[in-house]
């Protein structure tokens, strides 16, 4: 309740407060009441935290990835995959970790929503966890006229492809490998088949193993090339993943 006092009011009127100082009315507004937080959504904050944080770790490791070509909503995106990741976990609320989780939800996630993989390559690489030590990719055998996509002006792409080892539970990377296959579009049409690639994972620290794939376009200037990737034109995904 508010007071009027020689021309001025003092004291609480709805969620205002009026008060004098220096022969000025002052106006505020009144501090609201503080939600106290439950142990459920503590928990279920920790939860989101952990998402989030991986999430952070993937965009900013796999950067070569998208290139920063990805849609505006890519990281609420990426969080929200994890946090389907992490919950068939059956550790408490609270406690739900990547590693408990089922890893492989989060495979075809599209770093650049305008643009699916499946949209320019019309086939997927078998992808492989030997042992638990070595990643094994290889494609099938491919037609480069009708099973990837060929953009006007385009004479020259490149596959991509990342292999990152993460530890979640302690924040850290631990490492990765880059493979880069040229494929020429100047050449006749034809069938190609591409050897199996392998890379070590086996490390004292490794937890999961995210693989990551882009297609870079070129286009020829002379004995230059320019790339002609951009946010509407940009395939990059999470092709492969797993839990060592």
């Amino acid at each position: 309740m508010a007071i009027l006092e020689n021309g001025n009011l003092k004291g609480l009127v709805g969620n205002l407060v009026f008060r004098k100082s220096n022969e000025k009315t002052i106006v505020q507004t009144a501090p609201g009441r503080k939600t106290k937080q439950t142990k459920s959504t503590k928990a279920a904050a920790t939860d989101f935290g952990h998402a989030s944080t991986a999430g952070s770790r993937i965009r900013h490791i796999m950067a070569e990835v998208h290139l920063k070509l990805h849609d505006s909503n890519m990281h609420n995106r990426l969080i929200n995959q994890l946090k389907r990741v992490t919950r068939p976990n059956r550790a408490p609320l609270g406690e739900k970790t990547i590693r408990g989780g089922k890893i492989d939800r989060i495979v075809n996630f599209q770093f650049n929503d305008k643009c699916h993989m499946h949209d320019y390559m019309h086939f997927d690489p078998e992808i492989k966890l030997l042992d638990k030590k070595q990643i094994a990719i290889k494609f099938p055998k491919f037609d480069m006229q009708n099973d990837i996509h060929r953009p006007k002006y385009c004479n020259l792409m490149k596959i991509n492809l990342m292999i990152v080892v993460f530890n979640f539970e302690k924040q850290i990377y631990v490492r990765s490998h880059k493979h880069q296959i040229p494929l020429s579009l100047q050449a006749d049409p034809r069938t190609v088949e591409l050897e199996e690639l392998r890379f070590d994972v086996n490390d004292r620290d490794a937890e999961t193993v995210l693989i990551g794939m882009n297609i870079e376009y070129y286009e020829r200037f002379r004995e230059d090339y320019a790339l002609l990737n951009s946010k509407d034109l940009h395939p990059a995904a999470i092709v492969g993943a797993f839990i060592i």
